[in-house]
């Protein structure tokens, strides 16, 4: 299968007002490559708000979409204008089936039980589009529905014999493995809760977690390159924590020494494997409890120097007394 992108929704989060609470001020969308997980091009936008949809957002990095490869996305995706914008790409996509859709298998082309291809007629214009836009798609595309163990999906690879629906279902439960890179981006590298204030510096702190996630992401498929490996196999987790030990070597070290060291360091990385845990079952709760004080809204200097003047106030009272 060809690169795969994932276009998922995270919300960065800021320190806010409430004691250990964070609030959302981002909506991001990801394109992201499954066969090594690195991100081929993102979108930002408030989180609220006129055109801050993860359709909008996606329409505006969707030259990261080239021939021939495959998309997978969840239910909000399917929609008639997204799907005909892959079809033009010569790309395909694998999304599952949107919830508000009546899916009716007695109708349409079949192929086998519970899997058919129909005919998607182009809705009315929205408001966004302008009619010229709205003109050039056509009146129709071709879809296939299928279904596998009750769930619906749909997709626009039509030949049912090459592309089993079984097959498909199994290709889109791979998607998960995108979502945990996302939480390794939010997790592993701290970017649940960002620090900076400004718009600008936001979207700066955004794009330099994304960098150094892909240059990991990088090194990590340059060592299963070399060592026979599978990037999705290896824990992401182990190579920051190698790079980490290794970092300070590769500073005070000469050229050669560095060539040496790189080539341990890229087999140690694919020893790292992610390890098979069936049946694993996590409550998804936190234990942690926030401490019992107020967030720190103002400088440091400036709390300090009101203690200071409490503090001094209290001992001419005291003095007085």
């Amino acid at each position: 299968m060809p690169d795969t992108k994932e276009n998922q929704e995270i919300y960065p989060q800021q320190k806010g007002q409430k004691k250990g609470v964070g609030f959302p001020i981002a909506r991001i969308v990801v394109g992201m490559s499954l066969s090594i997980g690195t991100v081929l091009d993102y979108a930002i936008g408030p989180f609220k708000g006129k055109g801050t949809g993860e359709s909008s957002l996606l329409r505006s990095i969707f030259n990261c979409v080239e021939k021939d490869d495959i998309l997978l996305g969840d239910r909000y995706y399917p929609s008639f204008f997204l799907i005909a914008d892959v079809i033009a790409k010569g790309a395909d996509g694998i999304f599952r089936g949107q919830a508000q859709r009546n899916y009716d298998f007695r109708k349409g082309k079949p192929l086998e039980k519970c899997d058919h291809i129909v005919e998607w007629d182009k809705p009315k214009k929205p408001e966004w589009m302008t009619q010229e836009v709205y003109d050039a798609y056509p009146n129709q595309i071709s879809v296939r529905e299928f279904k596998v163990k009750g769930k619906i999906y749909v997709t626009t690879l039509l030949k049912h014999k090459k592309y089993h629906k079984k097959e498909l279902a199994k290709a889109y439960e791979i998607r998960w493995q995108l979502e945990i890179n996302l939480k390794s981006i939010k997790e592993t590298m701290n970017m649940d809760m960002l620090s900076c204030k400004t718009p600008e510096m936001v979207r700066k702190e955004i794009g330099i977690h994304f960098l150094a996630y892909n240059f990991i992401r990088i090194i990590m498929a340059e060592a299963c390159a070399q060592h026979d490996a599978i990037p999705n196999q290896v824990s992401f987790k182990g190579t920051v924590q190698l790079l980490n030990k290794f970092m300070p070597h590769f500073i005070n070290a000469n050229r050669k020494t560095n060539q040496a060291m790189y080539s341990e360091l890229l087999k140690n990385i694919v020893k790292n494997k992610i390890g098979n845990r069936p049946g694993r079952i996590e409550p998804r709760r936190v234990k942690r409890r926030p401490k019992p004080f107020d967030t720190l809204n103002r400088p440091r200097f400036i709390e300090k120097a009101k203690l200071e003047r409490k503090l001094q106030r209290l001992i001419s009272r005291n003095a007085a007394a």
